[in-house]
């Protein structure tokens, strides 16, 4: 009878272990990145069942960092009574992070959140209010990992060229906790944006169980997310609204936008608002470094 069980037990383990492995994923390569000296792009954010909220405005920079070559990240988001800006500087060809910063500004108050990375561990700083205490807290992480603010450049530079799925460490500063994120290449998929279709290759993960969705396309020679769904808001390029970037669409039946509910903004409008080049951050110094008035 025990021999029995413990052969029963046996076939069980081995077959989890041929379940897990079917489903093994590799660990993420990443192709260097061909950004060139600088890179502008805009993003409509919307909230499916309310229409536009924000607009957000990314901008990276070639840049030395303590004789290394990097890619400085800087993102600034307006909408609403809300404003948020960032800075992620980045290894140019690891795309490993090295430091990150954030400021949320409210009506009402400001949050400060500055991470470094090095030696095998993660340290971040938190501060609100111009005057208030700083919160430090790290955690030890020898691994590869990167960093949550640099997410939407990351995944069009993952290398799929063996595999239709990986996997890499990410950090957020929400619980300070790292998580293991397993990124599906989908295939070709069509969207539509303005009434026009649009083709892009869909990539799909999952962050704190929650779906996750990104669409790409090569602009220019590069690739470049186009569209963003968090699951809760989604972000469409607004590169989009060129006809020169627009997609031949594959015969599917495209998915609906709704449009802002009160205020509404024109495409060309928006086209225009694509063409702006939006000012740094204001998370860096007179000499453009990362910087938190701590």
């Amino acid at each position: 009878m025990k021999l029995r069980a413990f052969l029963s037990m046996s076939i069980l383990i081995a077959v989890m272990a041929a379940a897990t492995a079917a489903y093994a994923t590799s660990e993420a390569r990443v192709n260097p990145p061909s950004w060139g000296s600088e890179r502008i792009l805009s993003y409509a954010i919307y909230r499916p069942a309310i229409g536009r909220i924000a607009t957000a405005y990314y901008r990276v920079l070639q840049k030395d960092y303590e004789g290394r070559p990097v890619y400085e990240i800087r993102y600034n988001g307006t909408g609403g009574n809300l404003s948020e800006a960032s800075t992620c500087m980045v290894d140019a060809v690891t795309l490993e992070p090295y430091r990150a910063t954030r400021k949320i500004k409210t009506t009402a108050d400001v949050f400060f959140i500055d991470t470094y990375y090095g030696d095998g561990r993660i340290v971040v700083r938190r501060k609100q209010g111009e005057d208030g205490d700083v919160q430090e807290s790290s955690l030890d992480f020898p691994g590869r990992i990167f960093d949550y603010e640099e997410l939407i450049w990351l995944i069009p530079q993952l290398d799929f060229s063996s595999d239709d799925r990986l996997h890499f460490a990410l950090f957020s500063t929400v619980g300070d906790q790292t998580i293991l994120v397993v990124v599906r290449k989908m295939g070709e998929d069509t969207f539509t944006f303005h009434d026009k279709d649009h083709t892009a290759t869909l990539y799909t993960f999952t962050l704190n169980m929650v779906r996750q969705s990104v669409w790409v396309q090569d602009i220019e020679g590069t690739p470049t997310v186009v569209k963003y769904d968090t699951g809760e808001t989604i972000f469409y390029n607004l590169s989009l609204l060129k006809p020169e970037q627009s997609a031949e669409a594959a015969p599917a039946e495209p998915e609906a936008v709704e449009e802002p509910a009160v205020e509404e903004e024109t495409a060309e409008e928006e086209e225009e608002e694509a063409e702006e080049e939006e000012e740094s951050p204001v998370l860096t110094d007179d000499e453009g470094k990362p910087y938190i008035p701590f």
